[in-house]
């Protein structure tokens, strides 16, 4: 009859199921614990000063690298019952066996030592972690040099990361306040702190002068030659360098330190060639980068000459506020509308766009400028050989590239010109083989990729083309789904996405296109997107960020107004993508052009709202 019973089971049943008992290790945990403090089935006994505690060779060995291999290699401890530990102490020992036995420490400052004694040397690699999560959390300007020491001591790098980003963001308040004991700080630590790209709390001017105090107190020469190193000396005016390096004694007595001065000297020197130059001894120091617009057009204002970066001050109402998101540096020289943006070595270029003269007049301008964002200062650079509107510039390699667009007479352009920094010239490359402007362009494999636009003859294009600089050619790929004319086209993972603009319909009318279309480098295919722009937006400024594509601004062709609205294309994850809206532009704008820099070093702007939507801010 059983037998009948199981075979009817059998055949009932239809496969194999993984179950879990969410309790079982707790519990199996907990009844080891039990034994150990009943003294039932203990096989060894730890002594630890005067005191005895009874534990199990198994559990030990799970928990600890040490105890595995006293007790599984033919050590004497192996087969003894009792073990002496030298170098930990009762207090520590007892800790360290709670934890191994539950997983749980109840950590205060009097007894912290002992068990940061007891887990190095039982390497207790878990419990470690905890004490240095622990010590973290108790982080302060008054503890921060013994706790360095610990983590030193026991080899505790999340607590030593921790330090010098406490002191990196805390070094200009206690060079004020507790100004001797920063002189205290190991070389190791100063070191790591002057290394950091986030020490914006002070100068460059100041760190070099806290660099040569540490150096004087107490005489610490041997160290001169690498810490001098470290201060990044491109960053300071021409005037520190000349005042207060250079005379210096110390500065004298380095070899290193006068080369890397007469580097930096020449590196001002030559003031066009700075972005080719970039070293880490002239790379900014920031907390983040941030998105940066520049120019446009308005209502109110025909052509905007601010220059501004995100930087809102309410994150809770950050979807509702407009200019206070954004703060104002140095406005560009002229403002401008349906210009271009390029980055090299973190400078900002302006090129060209339409410009309104003193007549009331307004056309396109070869004029081009480029902002530094070390200074906030802008500099005109070499114009360019055509005047250009609505065309595409790119960085590609150590060039910028201008390419089609519209000129003064708002005659369509085939031409393509370079510009070199190292000798603040225009040149002109291979053109197109037709005239070519309101097209989207980006740089990526190393070219120059343009999609779309119109023809001096108003016929609208849906052709993908690519420039290689290295042949100087022009070579066709295939051609996007259709026609887009003042879109928008960015790369993220080997992949060109195009947003934006608008087509034709059958009777010539100017529909506007919220497809957005991507095309795989490798494959030289074009697919559809599973998501759209949740607006239509023409003449809108592009930037990337850690696969996140940003549309701004632009205008509508329904309601014939430029929009202050910011969309979100992320695309930073496989089968995630989504499109969300940004906090809002400080005004409506088309023509406008934006990028991402490092934002000043005085600020540390949340992006949170840029990189999420607003509905998921609070989950993030």
């Amino acid at each position: 009859m059983p037998s009948e019973i199981c075979l009817s089971i059998q055949e009932m049943l239809t496969g194999q199921r993984l179950c879990l008992s969410k309790s079982h290790q707790d519990a199996v945990l907990a009844a080891l614990n039990q034994q150990r403090n009943d003294g039932i089935l203990c096989d060894v006994t730890l002594v630890a000063g005067e005191q005895k505690f009874h534990a199990h060779r198994a559990v030990l060995a799970a928990c600890s690298d040490y105890f595995r291999a006293m007790f599984s290699l033919c050590m004497v401890e192996s087969e003894a019952d009792e073990v002496n530990l030298h170098g930990v102490t009762s207090v520590g020992l007892k800790q360290a066996l709670d934890f191994a036995y539950t997983g749980q420490i109840l950590l205060e400052p009097g007894i912290i030592q002992d068990v940061l004694a007891a887990g190095s040397h039982l390497q207790l690699l878990e419990l470690l972690s905890l004490c240095s999560q622990y010590l973290i959390q108790e982080l302060n300007s008054f503890n921060y040099l013994d706790l360095y020491k610990l983590a030193d001591l026991f080899n505790l790098t999340p607590l030593e990361e921790a330090v010098v980003g406490f002191l990196v963001r805390h070094l200009s308040e206690l060079l004020r306040s507790h100004e001797e004991e920063v002189l205290l700080l190991p070389y190791k630590l100063l070191r790591e702190v002057l290394k950091s790209d986030r020490l914006t709390s002070l100068s460059e001017e100041q760190i070099w002068q806290l660099a040569v105090r540490w150096l004087e107190h107490d005489s610490r020469y041997q160290y001169m030659e690498e810490l001098l190193q470290y201060v990044r000396y491109g960053l300071m005016d021409m005037n520190s360098l000349h005042t207060v390096a250079k005379s210096h004694p110390l500065v004298q007595a380095s070899e290193t330190a006068t080369s890397l001065i007469n580097e930096a000297l020449e590196y001002h020197r030559s003031t066009y060639a700075q972005p080719i130059w970039q070293t880490l001894r002239t790379k900014p120091r920031f907390q983040s980068e941030t998105l940066y617009i520049v120019g446009g057009k308005k209502r109110e204002i025909c052509k905007v000459k601010e220059l501004r970066f995100f930087n809102p001050v309410d994150q809770e109402h950050v979807h509702l506020a407009g200019v206070s998101n954004w703060s104002e540096l140095a406005p560009m020289p002229v403002g401008r509308s349906h210009h271009c943006v390029a980055v090299m070595g973190d400078f900002l270029f302006v090129a060209g766009g339409e410009v309104e003269h003193a007549t009331g007049r307004t056309c396109a301008v070869r004029t081009a400028c480029r902002y530094d964002p070390r200074g906030n200062k802008w500099a005109e650079i070499a114009p360019m050989k055509n005047c250009r509107e609505h065309f595409v510039l790119g960085a590609l390699d150590q060039y910028l590239y201008a390419v089609g667009g519209r000129n003064e007479l708002r005659q369509v352009l085939p031409t393509v010109e370079r510009y070199c920094p190292k000798r603040n010239k225009w040149t002109f490359v291979q053109s197109f083989d037709r005239s070519l402007s309101c097209h989207a362009g980006c740089v990526a494999d190393g070219l120059l990729w343009i999609s779309g636009g119109v023809t001096n003859t108003a016929q609208y294009q849906n052709r993908l083309m690519v420039y290689d600089p290295v042949q100087n050619k022009w070579i066709g790929r295939s051609p996007m789904l259709q026609r887009r004319v003042y879109h928008v086209m960015a790369a993220v993972h080997r992949k060109l996405y195009v947003l934006g603009g608008n087509d034709l319909d059958y009777n010539n009318d100017r529909i506007l296109v919220r497809h957005i279309d991507c095309y795989d480098i490798d494959m030289d295919q074009w697919t559809r997107c599973t998501f759209s722009l949740l607006t239509g937006q023409n003449e809108s400024g592009v930037a990337v960020h850690y696969g996140r594509i940003y549309l701004v601004g632009g205008y509508s062709i329904w309601t014939n107004e430029p929009l202050a609205c910011i969309q979100v294309l992320d695309v930073s994850t496989e089968g995630k993508e989504e499109v969300f809206y940004g906090p809002t532009l400080p005004f409506a704008s088309n023509g406008i052009a934006t990028c991402f820099l490092p934002a000043p070093y005085f600020t540390c702007p949340n992006l949170q709202t840029l990189q999420v939507p607003h509905h998921r801010i609070g989950t993030v």
